[in-house]
């Protein structure tokens, strides 16, 4: 059986996204491929990895007191001085913008740092590397440290004469920065030579086709969606006692205020949203104050880490709030369940959609919401500011209430949709196997 050491396992993250999109993705392989290991996403930022930096003063062992000030260099300017001697006389992130590079330094460094040494063997003893782009591969002014990784791992599978597959992620430049045409060249050049790339919307796909012609290319759908017939009779799952659903440790805040006996509204946040929590607060209070007027009660859901400003909209409101460290299948069974969700989250709004939950689409980063809804097959396809005026909230609530009013027959159409991207979900490991064919019957 092929050993497939997946590059970007975020299994153990907070976010439902990471949590559930990896765990679905590992399920999927599973049925075709042995996992060998993985790669956690965490591995990717410097902050969480512990490790990264090389050619420095400290001896390896000492990579947690480096990464210490590094990390609090803009606090104290003793830290500062000593970075900058560091990097002065050679000090840097093993990490390089050139995936070439990134390579050679793993090939430099293996032996005498034990992380490094880590990611070389895991790739070496795998047949099959699935690189696993989610919602990371922007090309972002600086480069996204995610994305670096991401191509160094792919290049040094090549390296090393092994099997490499890009999956389960978009493609795109940053609607904030524009794009990088530094990285865009590097990832060219590298996701061309790979087996394949696998992206999850039909925007990455054009996107893809058209900047990097020489890539062998296909979408198949966010592997989230394989859990549809977990989640689209999760009804009977959920407690009518929203306080059977809080995990540990227990907010006395949040007890009493979530009853899922009688329909309910949800809102969640948004990775643009959480770049500015402090403008956030007013911004989803009104939001949420509006909704309120539609009759149903609202719930805030904590689907990520960055939405923790919901809990500050959610105390001063007095509302139910569903906190990030849920369980991901109990979370996406209230979100399923909803009788409408309006979100930015990418893997959230999926979850809802399992069930049949109509969704309103908040702006995120990249173009992840607007090509959902095409996904999605949304009639009228509308990506509404995370901060919205109040026209656009008025618009919000039009909307709205037109989902509401079509009830079970719009679940049933948004459901029968989710159960065919379903179906195209669990082909990737056949999708996976077409390319590398494919790839190995073309002559040398």
């Amino acid at each position: 059986m092929t050993n497939v050491l997946l590059v970007g396992d975020n299994s153990s993250y907070q976010n439902w996204g990471g949590r559930g999109g990896s765990i679905a993705l590992l399920q999927i392989l599973s049925e075709r491929y042995r996992i060998s290991d993985t790669i956690p996403g965490s591995t990717f930022q410097l902050d969480s990895a512990g490790f990264g930096y090389v050619n420095t003063f400290l001896p390896s062992e000492y990579g947690w007191f480096f990464n210490m000030l590094r990390a609090s260099r803009h606090k104290r300017r003793v830290y500062d001085y000593y970075m900058r001697l560091e990097e002065l006389f050679g000090a840097k992130d093993f990490i390089a913008h050139d995936p070439a590079e990134t390579v050679a330094n793993i090939l430099r460094y293996k032996d005498t740092h034990r992380e490094i040494g880590e990611l070389y063997e895991k790739a070496y003893n795998a047949d099959l590397l699935v690189i696993h782009g989610e919602g990371d591969f922007v090309f972002t002014t600086p480069p996204r440290r995610e994305v670096l990784f991401l191509l160094g791992m792919a290049e040094l599978g090549l390296h090393l004469s092994k099997k490499v597959v890009f999956a389960n992620g978009l493609v795109s430049d940053c609607p904030s920065t524009g794009r990088n045409n530094t990285t865009l060249a590097f990832a060219r050049r590298t996701l061309s030579r790979c087996h394949g790339v696998i992206v999850r919307d039909y925007q990455s796909l054009e996107y893809v086709k058209s900047e990097m012609p020489d890539a062998d290319c296909s979408l198949v759908p966010d592997s989230l969606f394989s859990w549809y017939p977990y989640i689209e009779k999760s009804a009977s799952e959920i407690p009518a006692n929203g306080d059977f659903i809080m995990p540990f440790p227990e907010n006395r805040r949040n007890l009493g205020r979530l009853d899922f006996s009688k329909p309910y509204i949800c809102i969640g946040g948004s990775a643009l949203a959480a770049k500015d929590k402090t403008a956030a607060v007013p911004h989803f209070a009104r939001l949420l104050e509006k909704v309120q007027g539609l009759g149903y009660p609202v719930y805030l859901t904590e689907n990520c880490g960055g939405d923790v400003f919901l809990r500050t909209v959610a105390a001063e409101a007095g509302v139910g709030f569903v906190p990030v460290n849920t369980s991901v299948f109990m979370g996406g069974a209230i979100l399923a369940n909803a009788r409408l969700f309006i979100s930015g989250r990418y893997h959230p709004t999926i979850l809802a959609s399992l069930g049949g939950t109509p969704c309103i689409f908040l702006g995120s980063s990249a173009h992840k919401m607007l090509s959902l809804q095409k996904l999605l097959e949304y009639e009228y396809v509308r990506e509404f500011p995370v901060f919205p005026s109040s026209g656009e909230i008025d618009e919000i609530l039009e909307l709205a209430r037109e989902y509401l009013k079509q009830g079970e027959s719009l679940r049933a159409t948004i459901r029968a949709v989710a159960g065919k991207r379903c179906r195209e979900a669990k082909r990737l490991p056949d999708v996976i196997a077409g390319h590398i064919k494919a790839k190995d019957s073309e002559p040398r």
